[in-house]
């Protein structure tokens, strides 16, 4: 019974055929290229905060470190670091 990888794949080199450009066709051609940047159309909307204060350090913060022990250690230690700035861990 043949597999579904039995069939015949033409290899990459071989469907090169003799109308596609040249690689010295292609570099003359990049240099009638004129790079532009995009101009954007639409306007980012401002995001509107959803806090209890705007005040720094008084906000209340839920942290959660998924990995390795690694990862514990250093939410451990962002989250020592923010308590210390006034942040409450809930």
């Amino acid at each position: 019974m043949p597999s579904a990888c039995d069939s015949m794949i033409d290899d990459i080199e071989d469907m090169v055929s003799a109308d596609d450009p040249t690689p010295q066709d292609r570099q003359n051609a990049r240099k009638s290229i004129i790079p532009r940047a995009r101009k954007r159309k639409d306007q980012l909307v401002p995001e509107e905060l959803q806090a209890d204060s705007l005040i720094p350090g008084t906000q209340k913060i839920w942290m959660r470190t998924w990995g390795c022990s690694h990862n514990n250690s250093d939410g451990e230690y962002m989250a020592g670091q923010l308590a210390a700035s006034g942040y409450k861990m809930t």
